[in-house]
């Protein structure tokens, strides 16, 4: 991961113009709209979708200066360094009632995407976790971003063999705005949203 996460990393996520953060509303209800009761964050950012989760909902973030300043507005959120901890969050208690987990704009900072994301899943379920909610860049997004390092695509997502011992199944993907994977070819502001949800067996 960049070693670029400080206060300037902060400040150029809350220094979006005032259309565009009235336009990422649409995208922050949207997402909100996929998961279900408490939800974790993880990579929580500026907390813009932790406002709008359920009562209960928590985030969890690596930059330093991004949790203060969430914690100066109110917001639950904690300092999480997955290196440290190999992915495991076991800085939560056991079953901290967490319905969903939301990885928003997170995996694509990775070096190795898909071997974090397992280790989260697997995280995931030990917490209870029944759904999980994972949204990445389209190849316009990931470009504008020098903090970006690995570009992850729906073949990457969706591998089967990688989810079979996670418990973790997809059940919706697809892009947004407009179901097509080349608009993010060119309009910077398009994505892809997964959602997995944990076997009741597992």
């Amino acid at each position: 991961m960049s070693t670029e996460f400080d206060s300037r990393y902060t400040q150029y996520q809350l220094d979006r113009s005032p259309v565009r953060k009235w336009v990422r509303q649409i995208y922050l209800e949207r997402a909100a709209s996929l998961v279900r009761g408490p939800t974790l964050d993880f990579g929580c950012g500026v907390g813009e979708l932790l406002r709008r989760l359920p009562a209960g909902s928590k985030g969890l973030e690596y930059n330093t200066a991004t949790v203060e300043h969430c914690r100066r507005e109110g917001l639950d959120v904690a300092p999480y360094d997955g290196f440290e901890d190999d992915w495991g969050l076991t800085a939560l208690s056991t079953k901290p009632g967490f319905e969903s987990m939301v990885v928003s704009h997170v995996l694509e900072h990775l070096n190795a995407p898909m071997e974090v994301f397992v280790k989260l899943l697997g995280a995931a379920s030990r917490l209870g976790v029944r759904r999980v909610l994972v949204t990445v860049p389209g190849q316009a997004g990931f470009r504008i971003d020098p903090t970006h390092l690995t570009f992850v695509d729906r073949s990457m997502l969706l591998d089967e063999a990688m989810l079979a011992s996670t418990g973790f199944r997809p059940v919706r993907d697809g892009y947004f705005p407009g179901d097509l994977r080349w608009i993010g070819d060119w309009f910077p502001h398009h994505e892809l949203q997964v959602v997995y949800e944990r076997s009741p067996a597992t």
